[in-house]
């Protein structure tokens, strides 16, 4: 018997399925009685869950902490006393990459009380394995999205050891949210060995319309100079994603990046014909019109299911010629 009758398995049914304001009332309801559990008293027991979020109110927690923190307070529920502080003890310290490979500190980090999908990549996660929430500057364009739960990889290695999803990824999302992307010198390699894998690219549709030459040179030396920034248009990222699309190009890879190339060159061909017929008057051109048209896809994927823009990080060289602190505005 637990604090709650006979329930016997954790979440209790249908728990996952909350959202809004009714998973926030269950969450301050569960604190409230498990406090009374473990003979706590109700504002210091909110004050661990705050700390372990590490956020300064409740209020300020999305759905994807609330979630999270309930799947906690009830494995909380079940150890009782002997175990309630050692599970809401904030896990704060992450080996991070240097230089042009560094993300920002980690909002939160932890062993993932549930099973779930990492909320970048979409590649699942397991109970015990190592997640986190990524930070989002309350300075940042208001257009981006909070990204869930993010991997081991997403959240710490993803800009230090970048691979094609992420690349894709980079692609994806900065087109969402602006009119070029942006990759540093790693994201570079791993773009310029993709587009030379076959010298048979050269001669491609897409690249004979549009000559690809000058982008591996500047490629070639982002990579070979390790810049934290190349910046390439949306007309010439258009031109590398059909590119990479060539059979040619497709010889190496995974069935993920297969799925994951078909979905952005979905997305991005969706974003220039408007198959839904989202009102330009109404959502104009940028971000709004295809966070509208990726909503409405008659082809869901993985990126449609996890929405956006999200914020991929970009570092930036400030004007002594350093790398900017990400920890730092």
């Amino acid at each position: 018997m637990t604090l709650f009758g006979d329930e016997a398995l954790l979440p209790l049914r249908g728990e996952n399925d909350l959202a809004g304001l009714e998973l926030r009332a269950r969450v301050s309801a569960t604190v409230e009685q498990l406090s009374g559990l473990v003979d706590e008293d109700v504002q210091r027991l909110l004050q661990r869950v705050l700390a372990l979020m590490n956020l300064p109110r409740l209020a300020d927690a999305d759905d994807h902490d609330l979630r999270e923190i309930l799947a906690e307070l009830r494995i909380c529920e079940q150890e009782g006393r002997r175990g309630y502080k050692k599970r809401l003890r904030r896990e704060t310290r992450v080996e991070r990459p240097v230089g042009i490979g560094r993300l920002p500190r980690p909002r939160w980090v932890k062993a993932a009380a549930l099973a779930g999908a990492c909320g970048l990549c979409g590649d699942a996660y397991g109970t015990g394995e190592m997640i986190g929430r990524a930070q989002l500057d309350p300075k940042l364009p208001h257009h981006y999205v909070p990204m869930g739960w993010l991997c081991w990889h997403c959240l710490v290695q993803r800009r230090q050891s970048p691979g094609r999803r992420d690349v894709l990824l980079r692609i994806f999302h900065g087109l969402f949210a602006h009119d070029g992307v942006g990759f540093n010198g790693h994201e570079c390699a791993v773009l310029l060995k993709w587009l030379t894998t076959d010298a048979a690219l050269t001669s491609s549709k897409p690249w004979t319309a549009d000559p690809l030459e000058t982008t591996l040179v500047r490629l070639r030396a982002s990579a070979a100079e390790g810049k934290p920034v190349t910046w390439l248009s949306a007309q010439t990222v258009g031109t590398v994603v059909a590119v990479l699309q060539e059979p040619a190009a497709a010889t190496v890879l995974t069935g993920q990046e297969e799925q994951l190339l078909a979905a952005v060159a979905q997305h991005l061909a969706e974003w220039g014909t408007n198959p839904a017929g989202v009102p330009r008057s109404r959502y104009g051109t940028g971000w709004r019109f295809r966070q509208r048209t990726l909503a409405l896809t008659e082809h869901p994927t993985v990126l449609s299911r996890l929405g956006g823009p999200f914020f991929l990080f970009q570092c930036k060289v400030t004007a002594l010629g350093a790398l900017q602190d990400p920890d730092k505005p």
